[in-house]
């Protein structure tokens, strides 16, 4: 697997405002052009930076495999999500990065990231394949015990005839042990 993120240059860019992200990757207060921001590196390693955080959570407990999560074999719903999710992990590292970062504006980004960020650990969030019809169950089913009734308990008493006596010692009515 070549790629080292979900998300493009461009794909940042069409979901946050290209003069907001100029300002952030420039560290000598110029702005970055709209034209060469796709190619530019702090967004470029920014986004790598929230690859990294994906996969770290997606290949935890053996989910996935790094096959899996290479982009020719997964869903248009899933790589969607993984974009969205790689390029909201991008601004906030690109934020800190100028220490930009709010922690009251920006702490619902964070919050929302962290959550998809765990539900992919923990197997709450599923992504489909390329090939895939339906999502597999991310938990295991397990079979109840059958309750037996007392009449036709798999007991030796109740299997051998003429052996022990006919009626069982108690049945739950406050009758006697022994018949006299």
């Amino acid at each position: 697997m070549t790629t080292t993120s979900f998300a493009t240059g461009d794909d940042f860019l069409s979901r946050y405002d290209a003069r907001l992200i100029g300002d952030l990757v420039r560290d000598d207060g110029t702005q970055e052009s709209a034209a060469s921001l796709p190619n530019n590196e702090n967004l470029l390693a920014a986004l790598s930076d929230g690859y990294g955080q994906i996969v770290s959570a997606v290949v935890y407990g053996n989910r996935y495999t790094l096959a899996q999560l290479d982009p020719a074999n997964l869903s248009v719903m899933a790589l969607s999500v993984l974009r969205r999710l790689n390029c909201d992990l991008a601004l906030i590292f690109i934020k800190r990065r100028r220490g930009k970062f709010d922690a009251e504006k920006d702490a619902q980004l964070l919050k929302e990231t962290q959550l998809q960020l765990k539900d992919l650990k923990s197997g709450e969030s599923m992504l489909l394949g390329a090939l895939d019809a339906n999502a597999q169950a991310s938990t295991i089913g397990m079979a109840q015990p059958e309750l037996i009734p007392i009449e036709k308990r798999n007991t030796i008493r109740f299997n051998t005839r003429n052996y022990y006596p006919t009626q069982y010692p108690y049945n739950g009515k406050r009758q006697q042990y022994t018949q006299e």
